[in-house]
């Protein structure tokens, strides 16, 4: 039960934490919202604490209509005295008040003495206050709870209020400044406060229906409770009240302050009396219906709000309720808390802080330091105000409390009021009626009280009279005081400012009464400007507006506005806007605008004399100034120094002639007759003649002299030390003769290097001209090896291929096993033969770039499985466990460069490895495959990684023969699939190389029918077509073993004449015929084709390693099959050409 409540109150403050949160946000909603009239005046309700949402019920329900007044002073000053709320408002705006404090110490000649006292009276009547919030948070939470302490709930909720308040309060040094967030959690909470005692009244009417009969208001319409409208408690506690609501500290704020228009308080005139009117509506129903339902049963009054929630067993209406509590509460306290702490802050201890630390003039950022002790500040208050609630809140009810704190802050209305409305009124009133006020609220309310031998209506009653008598003794002595007080001037000019304040009327001067021409103005702005400076900005303002000034026109206001303009710069611009309104109007100016205008022409001037001032003492020129007697009346601190005269001698009134004569007697004009040159020195002053003329001292320091005659007489001379200038203009002189013999000379290094450079372009052209030579030559060489690699492959694959014909004849024979062994170890070495030729011949091919890889689909499993296979046996044989873990996967390659590359990699890992096993895994991982190869052969040496993809390298451990080259080609090939082989490997313990390829979709593959398969070629007619004998002998030995019918023909004459004998029904045909280019096998083909008038099946047998020759063979329809040729591949192709031919001829048949 507990925890649910105290959850509940923490997720409610953590609400208004959000809401505040967003109330500060600048976005446009946030702003509209927080900027509505109706969360200013809802703010107001800031006045309805704790003391009103549970203290009210408990007075009511104990006096009637004694709870009325403290609603009944509020309403009518809104409701009357809109006027008196308006007007202190302006004037705190116009003064840039910050707290009540602030308000009543600038009034009254802004005495910091006032701002203490102040501050103190509302320190000890805002701590009990705060207290009684935190008594009816504590009570709350023991009724619903039913604990019987709730210390730490209140300390709970002190310091989340004081989290928050720091938060909200203290972001900005200027609490001038509008806090929207702040102003609409308060905004907030008054709604919930509202909503919580009108359904509190609703559920307790309807309680009190059901037990009770009657006129309901029976209690607060008889002959006693009406005659409490005229007691004098009543009337007493109503003029608290009013003036309560002015003074208060945190009203002060939320309603002067936090004002963030002045049209918001004609809202508040009549939404804030209404929402008070609403809450002293209900309270009279929920006193009758709880002192009916809760009779006999010992509930304190005070608490019948909370208890009708729970008698209504309604646990919305609790949380209403509570919420609405807690809102009251929170909401006086963290406003209280910020009031006091600006005030203590501004006016006792910064004042104290800048005093000692002697900052006061110091210009520095202190509003970090502001914020850090309002902080703390506000943690102070709040702590006071709990040890307050420990020790002395254990037996007063709510409403005495809020009334002892109500008479104490009343004593702040009389300088409020008077400071308002009377000039008279004086600090020493001030100070005088606030001590006779303290006395008397001591003595007649503060000691009887504390002694708790009064009764509760009796301690009303001594409230009430003792706040009449100590507000009335204040304000007598008050009024007595201020009368006799001297008033200094700034007491004078601070009651005109707070007494009649003035509505800026805009920058430009009023429109003139009185018949004041442009001439009248002219000689105002020459009276303060002087007749040449005012002609010369009267041509500057006849030019800028092109037109021409009649002086017995009447000014317009573009005229009006330059004159005021004119004038401020020499009295200020506010002296200057009074001035002309007084000479336009035609009448005095009263003794505040006399203040103003003196105090800001004063200003002026000081500036001006300083700036000037300033100007020359900071010049680097020396000036004196002589009068026209010649006698020294100005210089500077730069004249002083360029001439250390004698103190005697530097003095206003001192003769000039004795300054001439005394440099002279120094030496300082370089020559022995010394009254001749000051003679003639005095003679250029006395002849009022300008000059200039220029002198090298004795230190060698060069003066250069410019005098100006002044108009009334005397002479103005500056000095400048040009020494420097001097220097630098003897040291360009010399330097520009040094300049022109290197000039000279660099002239010479110029042609001499030019010289040089046109020798070192020639021998650098016949070097380029001899690399052009040698790269021609390189590019010949290299297309001369690549014609000679073509030819000598052709050439060397010839014997080849028959050799490897003949063997697979030789291995279809029954022979001996040894024989067949014999012929098996030939079969290896003509493969061997077959693949070190390939490999030079890719190599060769990869080099110059005629390999281009054919990227497709590729089924790894359906490539690799034969490879697979062979080099399974390989290992077999060599006593190795090989092992393949192949995933079904397809990739993005060339499937010979794929099936190459591998074969390198198995071939290399089964040939360098003795003894162990290899591995080969395909896996694929995401949208990409990885190849690896593993081992546990000899291993690669780390010095020798870089090396092993080069041209013939080959390992020196190895026992293995051959010529190194397969893992170039591995690297070439790998390349071109834009892949990379890494490889790790340790010496004696094994290898591993990598690469990784793109995975692709599989390619879709039409369906075919099965078809029955036949593979006899007894019957078939093959004429075989090759330029060299053993090739064609050989060929016809293993076709005959395959019972084919071989026609043999060397070249193309024969080969035309046996097609025309036998009508061949497939043709093997070599590339390369004769030396005529154009009689090669392709055109043999089709010269055959077109002769016999039917598309003969065909096939080019060719050691030619050309791309565009396979493009070619496609294009006619012609199988290509390259030498050294596998037997095979021959048979599998003659199958295929068969069964095409005999389906052709079924299909002609039929």
């Amino acid at each position: 039960m507990v925890f649910g409540w105290v959850t509940l109150a923490v997720l409610y403050l953590f609400l208004l934490f959000s809401l505040a949160s967003w109330g500060e946000k600048n976005s446009p909603r946030a702003r509209a919202i927080t900027s509505h009239p109706a969360i200013y005046s809802l703010a107001l309700a800031i006045y309805c604490t704790a003391w009103t949402f549970f203290g009210m019920v408990g007075q009511a329900s104990r006096d009637t209509w004694i709870y009325l007044p403290i609603m009944l002073g509020p309403i009518l000053v809104y409701a009357l005295g809109y006027k008196f709320i308006y007007k202190m408002t302006l004037v705190s705006k116009k003064q840039h008040i910050t707290t009540i404090s602030d308000f009543i110490a600038s009034r009254y000649g802004k005495r910091q003495t006032v701002a203490l006292v102040v501050t103190l009276i509302a320190l000890l009547a805002t701590i009990p206050y705060i207290a009684l919030q935190l008594k009816a948070v504590g009570a709350t939470f023991q009724l619903l709870t039913q604990q019987s302490n709730s210390d730490a709930i209140i300390l709970a909720a002190t310091t989340f209020i004081g989290v928050f308040a720091i938060y909200f309060g203290t972001r900005q040094a200027d609490v001038t400044e509008y806090r929207r967030g702040l102003m609409l959690a308060i905004a907030f909470e008054s709604s919930i406060k509202l909503l919580a005692l009108v359904l509190v009244a609703f559920v307790g009417y309807t309680a009190w229906n059901n037990i009770e009969s009657g006129p309901f208001f029976e209690s607060f319409v008889n002959e006693a409770a009406l005659a409490q409208f005229g007691s004098f408690s009543f009337v007493a506690q109503t003029v608290m009240a009013a003036a309560a609501i002015v003074c208060l500290p945190r009203q002060f704020h939320v309603a002067i302050i936090d004002n963030l228009s002045l049209n918001h308080i004609r809202t508040a005139r009549w939404l804030f009396p209404l929402y008070l009117a609403v809450i002293s509506a209900v309270i009279p129903i929920i006193a009758i219906a709880g002192k009916a339902i809760f009779v006999g049963q010992g509930i304190e009054p005070d608490s019948y709000v909370l208890s009708l929630a729970v008698f209504s067993e309604s646990t919305l209406l609790q949380v209403i309720v509570f919420i609405g509590g807690l809102s009251a509460a929170t909401a006086m306290i963290i406003v209280a808390t910020l009031t006091l702490s600006t005030m203590l802050t501004n006016d006792v201890i910064l004042p104290r802080i800048l005093a000692f630390s002697g900052q006061t003039d110091n210009k520095q950022d202190l509003s970090n330091q502001i914020r850090l002790i309002r902080r703390i500040v506000i943690s102070c208050i709040l702590m006071l105000a709990f040890l307050y609630h420990q020790q002395m809140t254990g037996s007063r009810s709510l409403h005495s409390i809020g009334l002892i704190a109500f008479s104490l802050v009343i004593q702040l209305m009389p300088a409020i009021v008077g400071g308002l409305y009377w000039k008279k009124a004086h600090a020493h009133g001030v100070y005088a009626g606030l001590m006779v006020g303290l006395v008397i609220w001591v003595l007649w309310l503060v000691l009887p009280i504390v002694s708790e031998q009064v009764s509760q209506l009796e301690q009303n009653e001594l409230i009430s009279q003792g706040a009449m008598i100590s507000l009335a003794a204040n304000s007598i002595v008050y009024a007595l005081f201020s009368w006799f007080a001297p008033q200094r001037l700034i007491d004078r000019i601070q009651a005109e400012a707070f007494v009649s304040p003035t509505v800026s009327s805009g920058n430009t001067v009023n429109t003139q009464a009185t018949d004041v021409t442009v001439s009248d103005l002219i000689t105002l702005l020459s009276t303060f400007m002087g007749s040449g400076r005012c002609e010369q900005l009267l041509e500057q303002y006849q030019q800028l507006n092109h037109c021409e000034l009649k002086h017995d026109a009447t000014p317009n206001d573009s005229f009006l506005s330059f004159c005021e303009r004119a004038l401020g710069g020499v009295i200020g611009a506010s002296s200057a806007k009074v001035l002309l309104d007084s000479a336009l109007r035609g009448k005095k100016m009263d003794f505040t605008e006399i203040i103003n205008f003196f105090d800001d022409t004063t200003q002026a001037m000081q500036f001006n004399m300083t700036a000037l001032l300033t100007s020359l003492e900071n010049m680097d020129q020396g000036i004196s100034v002589v009068d026209k007697h010649l006698n020294l009346v100005a210089w500077n601190k730069r004249y002083a120094d360029l001439y250390p005269y004698p103190d005697n001698l530097l003095a206003v009134g001192n003769s000039i002639e004795k300054l001439i004569r005394y440099n002279a007697s120094q030496g300082e004009f370089g020559t022995d007759n010394v009254e001749a040159e000051v003679e003639k020195r005095l003679s250029h002053l006395r002849s009022g003649m300008p000059h200039r003329f220029t002198r090298q001292r004795k230190d060698g320091r060069v003066i250069e002299m410019v005098g100006n005659p002044l108009p009334g007489g005397g002479f103005v001379t500056s000095f400048n030390d040009i020494t420097g200038h001097v220097e630098i203009q003897q040291a360009l002189e010399e330097s520009n003769i040094d300049l022109e013999a290197r000039i000279k000379k660099r002239t010479e290094e110029v042609h001499s290097i030019n010289a040089e450079l046109r020798l070192e372009i020639e021998r650098r052209s016949e070097a380029e001209k001899e690399l052009i030579r040698a790269r021609k030559a390189a590019e010949d060489a290299n297309a001369s090896k690549t014609r000679f690699l073509a030819l000598a492959s052709h050439d060397v694959l010839q014997p080849l291929n028959a050799a490897k014909l003949y063997v697979s004849a030789l291995e279809e024979q029954e022979l001996p096993d040894s024989a067949h062994a014999i012929i098996q170890k030939l079969n290896h070495s003509v493969i061997s033969s077959e693949n070190l030729i390939g490999t030079l011949l890719d190599i060769a091919r990869l080099d110059q770039g005629e390999m281009k890889p054919e990227f497709e689909s590729v089924d790894v499993n359906t490539l690799l499985s034969p490879l697979v296979d062979e080099m399974a046996m390989r290992a077999k044989e060599k006593g190795l466990k090989f092992k393949a873990i192949i995933r079904p996967c397809w990739v993005s390659a060339d499937k010979t460069y794929l099936y190459r590359i591998v074969q390198n990699l198995l071939s290399n890992a089964v040939k360098y490895t003795e003894k162990g096993r290899v591995l080969f895994t395909i896996k694929p991982v995401g949208q990409t495959v990885y190849f690896k190869i593993m081992d546990t052969g000899i291993g690669i040496s780390k010095d020798k990684k870089d090396s092993i993809f080069g041209d013939f390298f080959r390992a020196n451990e190895s026992k293995e023969h051959g010529l190194g080259l397969g893992l170039g080609v591995v690297k070439r090939l790998s390349l071109q699939l834009n892949s990379d082989i890494q490889v790790t490997s340790n010496v004696a313990k094994g290898s591993c190389f990598a690469f990784s390829l793109i995975k692709t979709e599989p390619k879709t593959v039409a369906s075919e029918a099965a078809k029955p398969r036949n593979t006899t070629f007894s019957g078939m007619d093959v004429l075989c077509v090759d330029d060299q004998r053993e090739n064609l002998d050989a060929m016809q030995t293993l076709l005959t073993k395959w019972g084919i019918n071989v026609a043999l023909a060397n070249n193309w004459d024969d080969a035309l004449t046996l097609c025309e004998t036998i009508q061949p029904q497939i043709l093997l045909m070599d590339y390369q015929l004769s030396h005529d280019d154009a009689k090669n096998g392709l055109a043999l083909i089709e010269e055959i084709r077109t002769r016999l008038n039917i598309v003969v099946p065909a096939a080019l047998i060719t050691a030619t390693p050309d791309e565009t020759l396979v493009t070619q063979c496609k294009a006619q329809g012609v199988n290509f099959l390259s030498k050294p040729l596998k037997p095979a591949k021959l048979r599998a192709l003659l199958q295929s050409m068969t069964r095409y031919i005999r389906e052709a001829k079924n299909v002609t048949e039929e």
